[in-house]
């Protein structure tokens, strides 16, 4: 088990999920997920930083890129999306998101950027990742394959999603939690509809999982989610 920045892990949880290091800078995090016999990555990290310790990931765990058969990405910002394009290549995986964000992921229209002018010239370089064809546009609430489910989340983007995975009783909450500091939404600066948020909140804690795969931040246990999402 290694840690780093943020006091992260990367490290197997039970011996079906793999959090990875997606980029440093961006302090985010990717999930190699196995669920009913089937290796899903969630998200893909920060242009550059994830595909390569994706690959060596499945390495350590005895596996070829081809193993993987989907990437499901969150939604379209760059430190999430950033190196879809290269994981693909390497994989030759299907790419799954939520149909909303499918234009900024493919170059096709524009990027939802940060609501305060610092932030835009912050986080400017995350707007430049390669672009990629979609596979796979999910409109509602929908199972993939291996069985875990997309589920609408939007308020971060418009066409965030977050994964289910049900036997594991885990939900992947991309952006609709932040973790590093304290348990919170989504920061508003970096949310489109931050009232749709805190809404999304509420419906994913209602799922009454057991534990929350948070991107930026450690995971945190189903009740936390409920505690949050009374407060919202």
């Amino acid at each position: 088990m290694r840690t780093f920045s943020g006091g992260l892990r990367e490290a197997f949880v039970g011996e079906a999920i793999e959090r990875v290091l997606g980029g440093a800078r961006d302090l985010v995090s990717v999930f190699v997920v196995e669920h009913r016999g089937v290796l899903s990555v969630v998200d893909a990290g920060s242009p550059g930083a994830a595909a390569g310790r994706v690959l060596r990931a499945l390495r350590r765990g005895g596996r070829k890129p081809e193993d993987v058969r989907q990437i499901v990405l969150t939604h379209c910002h760059g430190d999430h999306s950033g190196d879809a394009k290269r994981l693909k290549e390497a994989t030759g995986a299907t790419v799954v998101a939520g149909s909303p964000d499918v234009p900024t992921i493919e170059g096709r229209g524009p990027y939802p950027e940060p609501n305060d002018r610092l932030m835009h010239f912050l986080l400017r370089r995350l707007t430049r990742y390669p672009r990629l064809g979609v596979d796979r546009a999910v409109e509602g609430r929908e199972e993939i394959d291996g069985g875990l489910v997309i589920i609408p989340a939007p308020g971060h983007t418009e066409g965030h999603v977050a994964v289910l995975a049900p036997d594991l009783s885990t939900l992947f909450t991309g952006d609709v939690l932040w973790h590093i500091g304290r348990l919170r939404p989504s920061l508003p600066r970096f949310t489109q509809d931050p009232a749709r948020n805190a809404e999304t909140i509420r419906e994913l804690a209602a799922l009454g999982v057991d534990r929350v795969e948070v991107a930026h931040g450690p995971a945190v246990s189903g009740e936390q989610l409920r505690r949050l999402a009374g407060r919202q």
